[in-house]
């Protein structure tokens, strides 16, 4: 243990250009977001408030509402996004030409910036686009700019394409990284493919799962790009999340305090449920174990 803590010694070095850039571009930043939301800067003269802006919070509607919104929309993603992700990369994982190929096809949306997505589902999803056709071929009326179940519909079928690229490459590590002796042993002993993977390779898909499914919840919790582009919040507000609100109440409202104890209330509800969600997924302390 001794040899092991002194040979981590020798390499910390490494790592310590990329916690400082971690501790500039995340933890300095929070200090003044917390001197900001107990305050009212930026007038004529910054009154100190205390905790006034944060019982504002709760009788907001439109914060309240934008937070179901957020909330709804990320366990809709992550329950298509996950199996779906799962099952392309228990298929096409295996070496092979054929695999090689579709495995480019299903990363590529991953490699586009957010701004691209949203460009791009805003072509496909206007009235004349190859969506909007398609549905009319169907005598489907399609338009996200009036309907609110469309565009949340549309976001919703955007992300996931978008992000299960992602899963799919996390889960195609984990299983290009098996050991392959307990399947090869587990098939020699006439074991069906749905047991191997149920008692061999799934196991080992806990850490990647837990992984993932933080990232792309902590990824679709602060969702701002596409929707901004797609929907811009619309119709009405049918569309907008909390990121969106807490733009809206900072910058084009000019309020900034009340926009910093939003981001930090918020910040709060995601660092719960990704505590939450980590402790139902290992089991306490099961899993580690």
């Amino acid at each position: 243990m001794v040899t092991c803590l002194m040979s981590l010694n020798k390499y910390v070095w490494l790592f310590a250009p990329s916690l400082i850039i971690l501790l500039i571009v995340g933890l300095i930043p929070f200090f003044p977001l917390v001197n900001y939301s107990v305050q009212t800067p930026y007038r004529e003269e910054s009154l100190f408030v205390g905790l006034e802006h944060f019982k504002k919070i709760y009788q907001d509607a439109r914060f309240i509402n934008a937070l179901q919104r957020n909330l709804m929309y990320s366990m809709i993603v992550l329950l298509i996004e996950i199996p779906l992700g799962l099952g392309l990369a228990y298929y096409f994982h295996r070496p092979g030409k054929l695999n090689s190929i579709i495995s480019a096809c299903i990363i590529l949306p991953a490699l586009f910036p957010y701004i691209s997505i949203g460009l791009l589902w805003r072509l496909m999803a206007s009235t004349y686009g190859p969506i909007g056709q398609l549905l009319s071929n169907f005598g489907i009326s399609y338009n996200i700019a009036v309907n609110a179940t469309q565009a949340f519909g549309t976001l919703i079928i955007m992300d996931v394409w978008h992000w299960t690229s992602l899963v799919f490459l996390v889960y195609s590590a984990a299983f290009a990284g098996m050991d392959p002796n307990p399947i090869l042993c587990a098939r020699t002993e006439g074991a069906s493919e749905s047991q191997i993977f149920r008692y061999i390779q799934l196991p080992q898909l806990i850490f990647p799962s837990i992984f993932i499914i933080l990232l792309r919840l902590i990824d679709s919790l602060k969702i701002f790009d596409e929707v901004y582009v797609l929907t811009s919040g619309g119709p009405g507000f049918s569309t907008e999340f909390v990121s969106q609100y807490i733009r809206n109440v900072a910058l084009e409202q000019w309020n900034f305090g009340y926009g910093s104890a939003l981001s930090l209330v918020y910040l709060f509800v995601i660092i719960c449920l990704c505590v939450s969600i980590m402790n139902i997924l290992t089991k306490g302390k099961g899993v580690l174990q």
